[in-house]
């Protein structure tokens, strides 16, 4: 009889795990954001709380395009999602750099918040994020945030797709 209820619960457990769809580490993403502008790249999940991404976008400004490098930590918290077993809600810090600035405005520091939104391919989605970022020497913008600590708002949504 333990055998029996024991194989029962075996085979409910694996029909359970094979239910679940298999998410790829590695996820192509396409977003509009500030300060990142129209970008493209690549993240990787490196453990269930912890991604990487680097990626390289645009931007039009007066007359020229503004090209970006931008590299990003995303620390995840909060409840696992039974649909990709993974969690959704995260905490980002990054870095961007663009070449064609002033040489004292070249990086900015991002600290952001968001949420993975899954479409029903559990690989597929959106993310959205909102926080502040640093931009050095911007005290004079009519848009910044915090004038005497140069902190501006910064959005970010992103199309996402897994391999």
């Amino acid at each position: 009889m333990k055998i029996i209820i024991a194989f029962c619960l075996s085979l409910l457990y694996l029909m359970g795990q094979a239910q679940q769809e298999k998410v790829g580490k590695t996820r192509f993403v396409f977003g509009l954001s500030d300060p990142e502008l129209l970008h493209a790249g690549i993240t990787y999940r490196l453990a269930s709380i912890s991604q990487l991404g680097i990626n390289a976008g645009v931007g039009p400004s007066l007359g020229s395009i503004w090209p970006v490098i931008s590299l990003e930590h995303r620390l995840y918290l909060g409840k696992i999602s039974e649909k990709i077993n993974q969690k959704t809600w995260f905490f980002r810090q990054g870095t961007s750099f663009f070449p064609s600035a002033n040489s004292n405005q070249q990086f900015t520091l991002t600290v952001t918040g968001g949420r993975d939104f899954v479409f029903k391919k559990a690989g597929n989605g959106i993310t959205i994020d909102a926080g502040v970022f640093y931009l050095p020497n911007s005290e004079s913008s009519s848009i910044i945030l915090v004038r005497s600590l140069n902190l501006w708002p910064a959005l970010r949504f992103e199309l996402y797709f897994s391999l």
